[in-house]
């Protein structure tokens, strides 16, 4: 069966299917559909004793076909979800899988790349897959619909904003999901309840009491922002519990789009298709520029010294030599300023 995102709620209200596959690129609005599909399973049996995780980064045939293959623990009923980013190959060996694992008792919720119509129809172990379930493919949505969520989970939270707050939110965030809920759970956390002003948002959004991985990614391309606002942001972050290796993340994020951008740039001299087809910068006109002289900022052989710096990097925190991961990071984004930036106090 396949349908629309938006019903995905009320089609579980109705039953809990054995197969979900969600398709698209927003991780955001993956893990909610997931989180959504979660919250009412539990409530048909699945406990939390019997979730088991796996992703294509990391094989893990055996383990797969054992969970899907018998019933949890605790319970006659077993949740497992699959993250596949290669469809290809390693996706469509593990798709294959679950194909012949399929059972009344396995729940199976599968995120892949977002697909077009065309894409589904050859891949004939998703087909198959989605034939025992349901496929929802996510779309980038547009203003109304992200103003629609954002109400819907503030009132969740016993917030209520009115017209002015969440235009301020919206603009603060521009599209990044993400970013506005955070503010949204901040503020639930500090004790806040009933109607937000404009006030009290500007307040909760504030750039030196807030940042997402929005912002931290951004400030990287924008070549405006000061080195010592980027180095601000990553410490914020990890103050705030994000991981060493999620700004290495973060950072391949940054710099992946800046050696995208520069290679177009070098190639055809114009980003006009690229921003067309942008999920943000189609829409957010505005941004453009920005990302325009973050192109334009460095060459390609100098992105591909950051690219290196970012693997020394990654080497690092894989080795749990976080620290030093850290001020590799930094290191990047001092030469993204192309600035000096004394980072020790003994240099």
């Amino acid at each position: 069966m396949k349908i629309n995102s938006y019903e995905l709620e009320g089609k579980l209200k109705q039953q809990i299917e054995g197969v979900y596959i969600f398709s698209g690129n927003d991780p955001f609005w993956l893990d909610e559909a997931t989180a959504t599909v979660q919250n009412y399973a539990v409530k048909a049996g699945f406990t939390k004793d019997n979730i088991y995780t796996f992703s294509d980064d990391e094989l893990k045939t055996d383990e797969l076909i054992e969970a899907m293959s018998s019933p949890g623990l605790f319970a006659d009923r077993v949740l497992v979800k699959l993250k596949i980013h290669d469809l290809k190959v390693k996706g469509k060996k593990l798709l294959e899988i679950c194909s012949e694992c399929i059972n009344p008792s396995l729940l199976l919720i599968i995120h892949v790349p977002r697909l077009s119509l065309a894409e589904l129809n050859k891949n004939k172990p998703l087909l198959f897959l989605a034939d025992h379930g349901i496929i929802s493919i996510f779309y980038d949505p547009d203003q109304r619909q992200i103003i629609d969520f954002i109400r819907r989970r503030a009132y969740s939270l016993g917030l209520s904003l009115n017209q002015g707050a969440t235009a301020i939110l919206y603009s603060a965030y521009e599209g990044n999901v993400e970013g506005m809920v955070q503010v949204l759970q901040k503020m639930e956390l500090c004790g806040l309840k009933g109607e937000i002003n404009e006030e009290q948002m500007r307040e909760h959004i504030s750039s030196d009491a807030h940042f997402s991985a929005f912002d931290y990614i951004e400030s990287l391309i924008d070549p405006s922002v000061p080195v010592e606002r980027r180095v601000q942001i990553m410490e914020v972050l990890l103050e705030n519990g994000v991981t060493a290796m999620e700004l290495v993340s973060r950072t391949g994020s940054a710099l992946g789009t800046l050696h995208e951008m520069r290679t177009i740039l070098d190639t055809t001299g114009s980003l006009e298709n690229y921003f067309n087809n942008h999920r943000l910068l189609k829409s957010y006109k505005a941004k453009r520029n920005l990302y325009l002289n973050g192109a334009r900022n460095n060459s390609l052989k100098e992105l591909h010294h950051l690219i290196d710096l970012l693997t020394k990097a990654d080497f690092l925190v894989r080795n749990f030599e976080d620290k030093e991961a850290v001020m590799v990071l930094k290191e990047i984004a001092v030469a993204l300023s192309k600035k000096q930036l004394r980072l020790y106090t003994d240099d």
